[in-house]
């Protein structure tokens, strides 16, 4: 399903008026960040989120179309993308709730099995989705992730690639350029040159969110109909600017060089993705080499 800028929901399925452009740059009430793009994340009216900067990407609007569309699944609903001035700015669903990340100290071991449960079922809708045979965006597009970046907007780099070969070649790729651009020279590079094409293999193309970390999994108290006792449900999962066909294992293998080990957090993300440590080690290695 293909999607194009400029995009505005139909006004009978809108809360209220769509902020105007005056409206969104003064508002005052602002949303905690969870990536860096260079602008600001705004609530209005208690309706309305306000994405807009010059990093934010049309790939989180086309991957909230494409998961109201396709998925039943807990995220906001996209209600207007559009650029102004050339700054891109995403317009979404407000939902009342907090992060899985300020809770989860204070959640009881049965909360924490409930939410990790719930996501689960999450992360199985997405994976059971009819796979394209290729890794790419959602709008079928490059991998709308940094490590395939290209300034020249090389395919061998950007994608969208037809084999996993082809995948685990496009970060050696990425990492050569950035050790060339520094003029430097790295034998960690040499390293993923020789060996990442091979460590990834067997992985078929699933749909992915990308960046499960607790910031991005939006929380909120409910009472059992049953029970009459509080619990938790998830509210939303938000972030989606990275989503789209990768391997299986990046989801799980992308997430594990930052995870802290502070807490039982890790042992819990085992309960939502199926552990891989052997991908996930080479990606750390990966990251080590691009994240410097």
């Amino acid at each position: 399903m293909n999607f194009s800028l400029p995009y505005y929901r139909e006004a009978s399925q809108l809360p209220g008026p769509l902020p105007d452009q005056n409206e969104i740059e003064q508002a005052t009430q602002t949303l905690p960040k969870r990536s860096d793009y260079g602008g600001r994340l705004v609530l209005i009216r208690d309706r309305y989120v306000v994405k807009y900067g010059p990093l934010v990407t049309e790939n989180e609007g086309y991957a909230l179309l494409f998961v109201e569309n396709r998925l039943n699944i807990p995220a906001p609903r996209l209600y207007a993308m559009y650029r102004h001035r050339d700054i891109l700015h995403i317009v979404m669903e407000y939902i009342p709730s907090v992060s899985l990340g300020d809770a989860w100290p204070s959640l009881t071991e049965a909360n924490k099995h409930s939410i990790v449960g719930q996501l689960r079922c999450i992360f199985d809708q997405m994976r059971a989705l009819p796979s394209p045979g290729f890794y790419l965006s959602v709008n079928r597009g490059p991998v709308p992730h940094r490590y395939f970046y290209s300034s020249e907007k090389d395919p061998a780099v950007t994608g969208p690639f037809q084999t996993e070969e082809e995948f685990g070649r496009a970060i050696a790729l990425r990492s050569q350029d950035i050790w060339v651009g520094s003029c430097r020279h790295s034998y960690l590079s040499d390293y993923l040159a020789r060996h990442l094409p091979r460590a990834f293999q067997n992985h078929p193309p699933v749909f992915t969110h990308g960046d499960l970390y607790r910031e991005n999994v939006l929380v909120r108290k409910v009472v059992n109909s049953v029970t009459n006792e509080e619990e938790y449900e998830v509210a939303a999962v938000v972030d989606w600017e990275t989503a789209g066909w990768y391997p299986s294992h990046w989801e799980y293998s992308h997430i594990f060089p930052l995870l802290q080990w502070i807490d039982d957090w890790p042992e819990y993300v085992e309960k939502v993705l199926d552990p891989l440590p052997l991908e996930a080690a080479m990606m750390r290695v990966v990251f080590n080499d691009l994240e410097f």
